[in-house]
C-alpha cells in the first residue's frame, strides 16, 4: 500500500507514484522483490533483506541516490526469542517500508497509527521519517521500567534475606534483555547519525534537527540501559555477599562447637587412659565431678567468645 501525501492523505499505486510529492509506501517482501527494479532500488538490498540473520545492529547505507537499511525491532515482553524486522528505503520524497518479519503486526500498527496522527501543516520527508522512527522508541520505554522494578525487587529481597534460589538464572536473562535493548538503542543512534550527514543530499537542511533530537533519545535510552546494567551488576554482587556473608556464619559456628568440644575431646582423652594411679577412679564424686568439669569448660568457652563477639 502507498500513500500520497499532499493537503490529503491519499492511497495510489505503484504506478501513480510522483517523484515530487511525498509518498510513503508499506509493502512486503514478495511485492519488493516482484519491483525493485520499478522502484529504482539494487538487487543486492533485496538480497540484504532475505538474509535471516538474527542481530540489533541496524544502520543505513548510502546508494546512488537513496539510502537502505535494515531495521530489528523488538517485542515487549518477549524480545530474547521474538524480533521483528524491517526494510527502509529512503529517496527524495519517497519513504519505503518492509516488511520482512513481523508477526504481531506492531510495524504496520506503526505505521497506521502514524498515518492517522500527522499534521498535514509544514509536514515534510524528515518530519514524517522522524515521526516514524520514533514510534520504535516511544514504545520501549516500559520494558526499561519494567526492568528497573525487577533488579529493585531482587534487591528488596537480598536486603530482607529472602534469597532467591533461581536468582543467578533470573539476573542472567535480566542482563540478557539489557543488552538486547542496549543494542537495539545503539542501532538508532547510528540510523539518526546517518541521516543527519545527509550525505546524498535527500533531506532539507533547515530539517536536519530532526534527527539530532531523534539521535539524543535514542542516546539517551542506551545511556539509561548501560545503567541498568551496572545497577544489575551491583545487585549481583550484593547477592553473593550476601551468600558469603552467611557461609561465614556458618563457618564461624563450625568453628565455636569445635573450639567448644576441644577441651571436653581433651578431658575425655585424659581420663580414658585409666590409670591405676589416677586418683578419681576409685573417688565415688570422680563421675559427678568430671561431668561439672565439663560443663565449666563449655561454660568459660562460650563466654570467652560472646565478650569476643563471635556469636
Amino acid at each position: 500500500m502507498y500513500y500520497q501525501i499532499t493537503d490529503e492523505i491519499k492511497r495510489i499505486k505503484l504506478k501513480d507514484i510522483k517523484p515530487d510529492c511525498l509518498t510513503v509506501g508499506m509493502i512486503s517482501l514478495t511485492e519488493l522483490e516482484n519491483n525493485y527494479s520499478t522502484l529504482g532500488f539494487s538487487n543486492l538490498t533485496v538480497e540484504e533483506c532475505k538474509n535471516d540473520s538474527q542481530h540489533l545492529h541496524g544502520t543505513l547505507n548510502s546508494y546512488y541516490d537513496y539510502l537502505f537499511g535494515v531495521i530489528a525491532a523488538i517485542n515487549p515482553g518477549q524480545f530474547i526469542k521474538v524480533q521483528d524486522r524491517i526494510a527502509i528505503y529512503i529517496k527524495k520524497n519517497l519513504i519505503i517500508i518492509v516488511i520482512i518479519k513481523d508477526k504481531d503486526e506492531s510495524t504496520k500498527v506503526k505505521f497506521l497509527e502514524l498515518l492517522e496522527n500527522l499534521n498535514l501543516n509544514k509536514l515534510s520527508l524528515e518530519r514524517l521519517l522522524f515521526n516514524f522512527l520514533e514510534r520504535f522508541l516511544t514504545d520501549d520505554n516500559s520494558p526499561l521500567a519494567d526492568i528497573e522494578d525487577e533488579i529493585g525487587a531482587h534487591e528488596d529481597k537480598i536486603n530482607e534475606r529472602n534469597l532467591d534460589k533461581d536468582f543467578n538464572c533470573k539476573i542472567t536473562e535480566i542482563r540478557k534483555k539489557l543488552t538486547i535493548l542496549d543494542n537495539f538503542y545503539q542501532q538508532f543512534i547510528a540510523i539518526g547519525e546517518e541521516l543527519e550527514e545527509n550525505a546524498l543530499d535527500i533531506f532539507q537542511e533547515e530539517n536536519l534537527h530532526y534527527f539530532r533530537i531523534f539521535s539524543g533519545r535514542a542516546a539517551r535510552l542506551s545511556n539509561n540501559t548501560r545503567m541498568l546494567q551496572e545497577y544489575s551488576i551491583h545487585v549481583r554482587e550484593l547477592y553473593h555477599a550476601q551468600l558469603d556473608n552467611d557461609m561465614n556464619k556458618i563457618m564461624k559456628l563450625f568453628t565455636v562447637v569445635t573450639t567448644v568440644f576441644l577441651p571436653l575431646t581433651l578431658i575425655v582423652g585424659w581420663y580414658g587412659m585409666n590409670f591405676a594411679a589416677m586418683p578419681e577412679i576409685p573417688w565415688k564424686y570422680g563421675y559427678l565431678y568430671v561431668i561439672l568439669l565439663s560443663i565449666i569448660v563449655a561454660i568459660l568457652c562460650l563466654i570467652f567468645f560472646k565478650k569476643k563477639k563471635f556469636m
